[in-house]
């Protein structure tokens, strides 16, 4: 064989340099053998490997949802119109059939990257230790919020409790703090529990979780916490204290004084679980809402005017504005063809903001198309910023999602890539997305939930 023709053979030998060409063509398979054999070989060489393989991961998704964004506008573009020439009336359907073919293949390898770039991402997981100083000085030294993150989130996943630690003494931006805590440092996160960003504050209680000498931190912190925060923590204390209250500070508190020595000294006999009622659970069409930051998202498109969904749907919303209590942050979208919102940000509910959410919604007119990804963006600009990192301290942290059915307009229609797409930009936002289907399954919006730890019905 001609030397210069082996030389990229001999090349792609290494599996650095395989996964990389992965990463290029978008095949999920090369990848995940490349990774495997990395991760059998020399730590630190796989984490190189790793850093160098995220970024253009990400560069490659954004380039493959660019090529499927230009086949349906390609589509769009040709003359559907209805023809009297029978050859030129055959020309048009055979230009249309390979335009919806070219859109099929265009978000199936969309697709494929976005599982390229989660393979990657889990990989981490799989590294010898060796590995961990490398990742740890790269995810203290980038200027990339994101791979810092993609970093944190991967020292995590080897238990790297040391290197996280000294991240957590030299990082200030919240979405980096946010992504320490919830990566595991339980020496330190109850420090986090009064931060101003929502995402701190859970990240410091999921930190702690585990924790039997932060049991008294986290009750103490009851009071005065969102509902989010208040939720997981009472789930959090049934789990470790292997007793089931109901969900109420001042419960948590009196069963504190009455038992946390004997816990604290393993003195402590928890009696049979029992079935307990709390306070009343506000929910949105049987989902509970376990927030008081929370944004609606709801299609007005014209399909919703059948059999009377729409005007469920709104006396479904009324009924819970009016459920939640006062001072809870709350926005509104309506989307269609066009998306509008309530508010610029969010507002704190009270008598004057619920008499201006019931006009706004009373003035909804339908639209035709349904720009679900357009819509769903929006929602995510109520959390923070996908592009730069940046959190909000007013920014709520449940996005409850309502359709009929599928995205028929928009960047974004495929159920697969919008679902997936979403969920990848909010996964260092953190926020939860509950989804309502009001007539079939929607891939899109199950998994949306699914892969932010929503809830997802079809009714």
């Amino acid at each position: 064989m001609d030397l210069l023709l082996l030389v990229p053979v001999l090349l792609l030998q290494d599996p650095r340099d395989r996964l990389q060409e992965a990463v290029r063509e978008g095949r999920l398979e090369e990848a995940r053998a490349a990774l495997r054999e990395m991760a059998a070989g020399d730590g630190a060489r796989a984490a190189r490997g790793l850093i160098a393989a995220l970024p253009r991961a990400r560069d490659r998704m954004a380039s493959l949802l660019k090529g499927s964004v230009g086949a349906r506008s390609d589509y769009d573009r040709i003359d559907s119109s209805f023809s009297f020439g029978l050859e030129e009336e055959r020309i048009k359907n055979r230009s249309l059939e390979k335009a919806k073919e070219r859109i099929q293949e265009a978000n199936a390898r969309a697709a494929e990257g976005e599982l390229v770039y989660d393979a990657i991402r889990g990989a981490f997981a799989t590294l010898k230790p060796e590995a961990v100083p490398v990742l740890a000085e790269e995810a203290g030294r980038t200027g990339s919020w994101i791979l810092k993150c993609e970093l944190i989130e991967g020292l995590g996943s080897m238990g790297a409790e040391k290197p996280l630690l000294a991240l957590l003494a030299r990082e200030k931006e919240p979405v980096a703090l946010a992504a320490i805590l919830h990566a595991g440092v339980p020496e330190r996160g109850a420090a986090f529990f009064k931060d101003a960003h929502w995402q701190v504050r859970l990240g410091a209680l999921r930190s702690v979780a585990a924790s039997k000498e932060r049991v008294e931190t986290v009750i103490d912190a009851l009071p005065a916490a969102d509902a989010r925060w208040r939720n997981a923590a009472f789930g959090g204390l049934r789990d470790l204290t292997k007793t089931d209250l109901p969900p109420d500070p001042e419960v948590w508190q009196d069963w504190w004084k009455a038992n946390g020595a004997d816990f604290l000294a393993e003195r402590y006999n928890p009696s049979r679980p029992r079935e307990l009622e709390g306070p009343h659970r506000t929910t949105f069409y049987g989902i509970p809402i376990r927030s008081s930051r929370v944004c609606f998202i709801i299609d007005r498109s014209r399909s919703m005017a059948e059999q009377g969904r729409f005007a469920a749907a709104v006396k479904e919303l009324k009924r819970l504005v009016d459920e939640l209590p006062d001072g809870a942050l709350v926005n509104i979208l309506f989307f269609g063809e066009t998306v509008t919102a309530f508010a610029a940000s969010t507002r704190p509910l009270d008598k004057s903001v619920r008499r201006d959410l019931g006009a706004f919604i009373d003035k909804q007119r339908y639209e035709s198309g349904t720009d679900l990804y357009r819509a769903l963006e929006k929602g995510l600009t109520l959390v923070g910023s996908a592009e730069t990192g940046l959190l909000r301290e007013d920014g709520v942290d449940t996005l409850v999602v309502l359709s009929d059915g599928q995205a028929t307009i928009g960047r974004l229609v495929d159920d697969d890539l919008v679902g997936r797409v979403i969920a990848r930009r909010a996964r260092y936002l953190r926020p939860v997305i509950h989804t309502v289907s009001l007539v079939n399954d929607a891939r899109s919006l199950k998994l949306l939930s699914e892969l932010t730890g929503g809830e997802y019905r079809c009714k």
